[in-house]
């Protein structure tokens, strides 16, 4: 055993699971420890208000409102890390699934290349407004802001004279309202803990071997055994009613392909070091251009994806199916998972948290009686706790010299 790791495992020990926590929350390390406990305060508050919040029908219900507001918000939780915002995203959504509706109901397009051409036009538009941005240098918020106008026309246009266009009776209906057999979804279930589990024992010892702090074992072990007790009670519960939907376990497959990028790839520290500091990025060799560009094409591709979710979902491809609250309520989700504003620091965890979050709230509201301006006026002040959270854990991070 080297010094360096005895010293780490001595002050691992010496400082035990809740010294450890008090150290980073000094140090303004909080990760995702906020909103998850965010989410256990709202799972007791609505479920001792309402028994039905954690019944099996109302979580197959919320997950699948969950699944297209998390898909938007990974989308805009990429933009966040480069220090930006795309203000254009869901309605670039509400385009690409009116386009699918015309070409699937009207022109009778197959279901395959609707469903590619859907997926281009995200990954076309993400091109030009990113290229807008970083190589003729009009600010991302300008650019967007213009797109949001744009879409929101060209939506119209698209649809013609009838606005409304019914998708009761096509592919995106049958791929929203399909639930896998419970035995698919616990077989899912164990192939995501294991893979959670390995995950972080090999970086545990990875990161002992080469002299480096590392958790502790009881903390890793204790990790494990919460997500595994998460993921199965909720499977346990949704099994009971239609089972797991796919729409949830496509944002999951989704959220788990970005975090990988993000943590494991050359590409994803680049995203991080161009949102932390541009210059230094560029200095360091990174190509900051093509970064950019690139970043809004993925996040282009996803609002496509929200569109056609959210399309199977309510059965509507017309003008009414997406609205400025869609964008609202992912970046707040975004925000609130613990993505920072000033860019460079979140993962594609944050933006799940967060809609799990926001869709909480909405739901849990919703069944007590609530309208929906009492939804936003406490989701405003969820938000706003979040982004002082963030300040505070910048401000934590700058005084051990971090930030």
């Amino acid at each position: 055993m080297t010094r360096n790791s005895f010293i780490t495992d001595e002050r691992i020990s010496s400082e035990g699971i809740v010294g450890t926590f008090i150290r980073r929350v000094k140090e303004g390390q909080l990760g995702s420890f906020p909103v998850i406990l965010a989410l256990v305060v709202i799972v007791i508050v609505f479920q001792s208000a309402d028994s039905n919040f954690i019944s099996p029908a109302n979580l197959v219900n919320l997950s699948t409102q969950v699944a297209f507001l998390a898909i938007l918000a990974l989308g805009i939780n990429l933009i966040l890390l480069l220090g930006e915002i795309d203000l254009s995203l869901a309605q670039l959504g509400g385009l690409a699934a009116s386009l699918l509706g015309v070409l699937v109901v009207r022109q009778g397009v197959p279901p395959a290349m609707a469903l590619f051409i859907m997926l281009l036009l995200g990954l076309v538009v993400g091109a030009i407004q990113g290229w807008f941005f970083a190589v003729v240098g009009i600010p991302a918020f300008v650019v967007t802001l213009a797109g949001l106008l744009a879409f929101t026309g060209l939506t119209l246009t698209t649809l013609g004279t009838q606005k409304n266009l019914s998708m009761s009776d096509t592919f995106a209906f049958d791929f929203a309202s399909f639930y896998f057999p419970a035995i698919w979804a616990y077989i899912f279930g164990a192939i995501a803990i294991i893979g959670f589990g390995g995950g972080i024992i090999y970086s545990k010892l990875r990161r002992h071997r080469e002299g480096l702090s590392a958790p502790s074992w009881a903390s890793v072990i204790v990790r494990i055994v919460l997500l595994a007790a998460v993921v199965f009670g909720f499977l346990i519960l949704v099994n009971q009613d239609f089972g797991l939907a796919m729409p949830f376990f496509l944002m999951i497959v989704i959220a788990i392909v970005i975090d990988l990028v993000l943590r494991k790839t050359r590409y994803g520290r680049s995203i991080y070091a161009v949102g932390g500091k541009v210059e230094a990025a560029r200095r360091a060799g990174i190509r900051v251009t093509w970064v950019r560009i690139s970043v809004f094409m993925a996040a282009g591709v996803l609002a496509a994806l929200f569109g056609f979710i959210k399309t199977g979902v309510t059965t509507n491809a017309g003008s009414t199916l997406v609205s400025t609250q869609d964008l609202l309520n992912a970046i707040a989700a975004a925000v609130i998972g613990g993505t920072s504003l000033f860019g460079g620091r979140g993962t594609a965890w944050a933006a799940v948290l967060g809609a799990l979050v926001v869709g909480a709230i909405n739901n849990g509201l919703y069944l007590i009686g609530f309208n929906s301006d009492a939804q936003q006026i406490i989701t405003a002040l969820v938000l706003l706790t979040a982004v002082v959270i963030d300040a505070l854990s910048r401000r934590g991070q700058r005084y051990v010299g971090r930030g």
